[in-house]
């Protein structure tokens, strides 16, 4: 099957007109229930057949679902079956399902290629054989399923991944279940996602064209051990990277991580330095780690295209003098200019529009350190002044919502603390929620400028996150460096497309 055809069979697989369970059970510990009730928790509209021989399920349902014994007492042909089932009935499964006209599925049993003994790699090949000949595709072996919106109004999630996307233009392809798990709850809202497991049939490279042809995927993210073509890895990338973003993190980076990749989904991890060198001349963004990895692809959706025409001009504010000096030492440390508004045009103009607002011994330059005053408006004002400037293309400041977090920390032992602190607390609800809807009207009032706000509380989930990724607005929990990292390396992206763009057309 030549690469045209695999690409037309994924659209099927991606957009079903029902779905069959081979190994749907009724036993809610079990991958079957998990994946049954996946299906229909995610918002499937469609048909969903359950399929059991077992004689206990006849005349009865799962979950609400017929369920029948074979693929051929179906009321209607199948688009995809999800296969469930112990690992030597997988291949009798994919020849059932060849048989009635069935040419996708998704096998979530492992046991397949990752397994090194001789009967599971030859188990592994008559898989593939039998798949191959009957024109059937598959997602996995080993592999903990799919989500796809490209139906919005009956999106299908088949696997038992603990999450609940909603529908978006974000791609993943996760060579991890567990990794990928992690990821579509950070995002939230997914276009595509893929749990590729040991890749027997469809590989990444397969899942990555499927996406780069896709109108609806404005970004891509992949998480891989390895990869099975890397000259075509390469040539969809160079062409990809010039309409849309891809996002990499790659694991079995080192002696003892290649070997553990080996052993997870069989794939040869590869030398670092050779991806590097693809990254490079591609344009693909490269993570370090998983926390940096979340962060650039929510600042792909959220902070492309920069403002900027060259280097990125960053104004800094805070209330405190310590942690401003310390975000200048990060930023300038990963390329990004920290404005001296001595020497700016206009910058003498705006330290005397700040001046107006901040007690007489502020800094007078950048960062702006609010020095500890009493003006509680002093932060949203000089924040204003700061955005309405063209001293700066971004702005990097301390959420508001950390003070109240670390208050709900304090633990006084005396009674004069214990006032104090419910004191500051009462009516603590109010304005948290308050803060939250001062910092998103900030960014949509500017939006031809970039907010980036720093938090050291967690914003990889939960409601707070929730309530600024929605409104596709950027905070940084954890390691405020990695504030500085994205911004440098969606710097290098932009400015890799532009360089690229005007050679083409000279």
């Amino acid at each position: 099957m030549n690469i045209e055809e695999k690409l037309e069979l994924m659209k099927t697989m991606f957009n079903p007109k029902n779905v069959a369970i081979m190994g749907a059970t009724d036993s809610m510990m079990k991958i079957g229930s998990r994946v049954l009730t996946s299906v229909l928790s995610c918002g499937f509209t469609k048909k969903v057949y359950g399929i059991n021989p077992n004689p206990r399920y006849e005349n009865k349902k799962i979950l609400g679902n017929e369920v029948y014994p074979s693929l051929d007492k179906c009321s209607e042909p199948i688009d995809l079956v999800g296969i469930v089932v112990p690992p030597q009935a997988v291949v009798d499964s994919i020849k059932q399902a060849i048989e009635n006209d069935v040419r996708t599925a998704v096998i979530i049993t492992a046991g397949f290629g990752e397994v090194k003994t001789d009967e599971r790699q030859d188990e592994n090949k008559d898989l593939v054989k039998v798949a191959e000949k009957g024109g059937l595709i598959f997602i996995g072996p080993n592999s903990m399923g799919f989500y796809s919106s490209e139906d919005k109004t009956s999106p299908i999630h088949l696997g038992f991944g603990s999450m609940i996307p909603k529908p978006g233009n974000l791609s993943i392809v996760s060579q991890s279940g567990t990794m990928g798990t992690v990821l579509c709850n950070a995002f939230q809202k997914i276009r595509y996602f893929v749990s590729s497991g040991n890749e027997a049939s469809l590989t990444l490279e397969d899942y990555l064209e499927y996406y780069s042809r896709d109108d609806e995927t404005k970004t891509i993210a992949l998480f891989a051990e390895g990869l099975r073509s890397g000259a075509r890895f390469k040539d969809i990338c160079k062409e990809t990277t010039k309409m849309k973003p891809i996002i990499f993190l790659k694991a079995g980076i080192t002696e003892s991580g290649a070997r553990a990749a080996n052993s997870h989904t069989g794939s040869i991890a590869g030398s670092m330095d050779i991806y590097k060198s693809v990254f490079k001349q591609t344009g693909v963004i490269l993570a370090d780690q998983i926390e940096q990895f979340i962060y650039l692809v929510k600042g792909a959706q959220y902070l492309l295209p920069l403002p900027t025409n060259g280097r990125l001009r960053a104004g800094i504010i805070s209330g405190g003098g310590g942690f401003v000096v310390h975000l200048t030492d990060l930023c300038t440390k990963h390329g990004i200019d920290v404005v001296d508004l001595r020497t700016a045009p206009k910058g003498l103009e705006l330290i005397d529009e700040i001046s107006k607002l901040l007690p007489f011994y502020w800094s007078h330059n950048n960062p702006v350190d609010l020095v500890a005053t009493r003006d509680s408006n002093a932060y949203r004002n000089v924040t204003e002044l700061m955005l309405k400037s063209d001293c700066f293309d971004v702005i990097i400041t301390m959420s508001s919502t950390s003070f109240l977090d670390r208050m709900k920390l304090l633990k006084p032992i005396n009674e004069f603390g214990k006032k104090m602190v419910e004191m500051m607390m009462s009516g603590a609800g109010d304005r948290y929620e308050k803060t939250i809807e001062s910092e998103i009207n900030l960014c949509q009032r500017f939006p031809d400028k970039r907010i980036i706000y720093i938090s050291f509380s967690s914003s990889l989930g939960g409601s707070t996150s929730s309530r600024y990724d929605d409104n596709k607005i950027m905070v940084f929990g954890g390691n405020p460096e990695n504030a500085a990292i994205v911004l440098n390396k969606l710097l290098t992206y932009q400015n890799f497309i532009k360089s690229h763009r005007k050679s083409s057309r000279t």
